[in-house]
């Protein structure tokens, strides 16, 4: 699985929610009206998340939107991305949605979505000398949709499934899944996206498949390129992106280590967020050591505007 799917999973979600909605759940998605907005509540499941067993890694997001019924009540919206099987799984659900519900006492429906092959039913049954309960909630398990349907299903969302199919089961084969890659490139091109959907989906596609080979890497980026004709600022970067600021920095190596990294430094930005405003340029070049460098970086990667760039510089 790639060092980011987690976040490829948040990053995707959030950016292409409606479709989202639409895909998995298309009955409450004719029952939401999006005209209203919808709200990402992170920080409210970020108070009741559950401890993680080490190493594992779950995407959770907690969505708030409004029905089209008039009424003022709200919809909270719980979403499991899960990776492998675990046997207690549906009582982790059943604990956020007991820990929602009680701190929001709202109508809350959960959908798990599950990227490994299995026929697992997860519900959660309590029964102890007459008292009992049943909780049960939405799975949607990408490896039992169709190849053929989802090649034909213009959902946005029926790529991304696609892309996850094709690294469950072509992993260690980079021949395949470069081809396949390739394949979803001009599905993508037949598809009447948006600019910003393309990119998107574009950025889940590289990194879903990954690859090492330099020379495919090189292909992909330039089919992907003539599909874009100018980049777009990205909080989030990886894939071909990331291919870029690593070529930008080899490139300013020829020119000293430290100036390599500068430059490099300054070419993540525009990758990132576009122009780069003269007084960051003025800053980043008045660097003169590798090791105030190193200091900032990290935090200057994981920046998601230049505000936050300056507070660091």
């Amino acid at each position: 699985m790639p060092v980011h799917y987690d976040e490829l999973w948040k990053n995707i979600i959030e950016k292409l929610f409606p479709h989202f909605l639409s895909f998995f759940m298309p009955e409450l998605s004719a029952d939401v009206d999006l005209s209203q907005g919808h709200e990402f509540l992170d920080k409210e499941l970020q108070k009741i998340k559950l401890k993680g067993k080490k190493g594992k890694k779950f995407t959770d997001k907690l969505v708030k939107v409004r029905l089209k019924d008039g009424t003022e009540k709200w919809l909270l919206i719980h979403v499991e991305v899960q990776g492998e099987h675990e046997a207690d799984f549906g009582q982790r659900m059943f604990k956020y949605f007991y820990r929602l519900y009680d701190k929001h006492d709202v109508n809350i429906t959960a959908l798990a979505v599950l990227t490994y092959k299995t026929d697992q039913l997860y519900d959660f049954n309590y029964d102890v000398y007459g008292t009992t309960h049943q909780y049960r909630f939405n799975t949607a398990c990408i490896a039992n949709y169709s190849e053929a349907e989802l090649q034909k299903n213009q959902n946005p969302f029926a790529l991304v499934c696609l892309a996850v199919q094709y690294d469950s089961l072509y992993r260690d084969d980079e021949d395949k899944k470069f081809n396949l890659k390739r394949e979803l490139i001009k599905m993508l091109r037949k598809r009447a996206y948006t600019k910003d959907e393309i990119i998107e989906l574009l950025e889940f596609i590289d990194d879903a498949l990954h690859i090492t080979d330099i020379m495919k890497n090189r292909i992909f980026d330039e089919e992907t390129m003539n599909i874009l004709e100018e980049d777009k600022p990205m909080a989030y970067v990886s894939g071909f992106r990331q291919r870029a600021i690593l070529e930008g920095k080899l490139e300013g190596k020829l020119e000293g280590e430290l100036k390599g990294e500068l430059k490099g430094l300054q070419w993540m930005l525009e990758v990132k967020f576009g122009t780069v405003p003269n007084e960051i340029q003025n800053k980043i070049q008045a660097i003169s050591d590798l090791v105030t460098l190193e200091s900032i970086k990290d935090g200057i990667f994981q920046a998601t505007d230049y505000e936050q760039v300056r507070k660091l510089l």
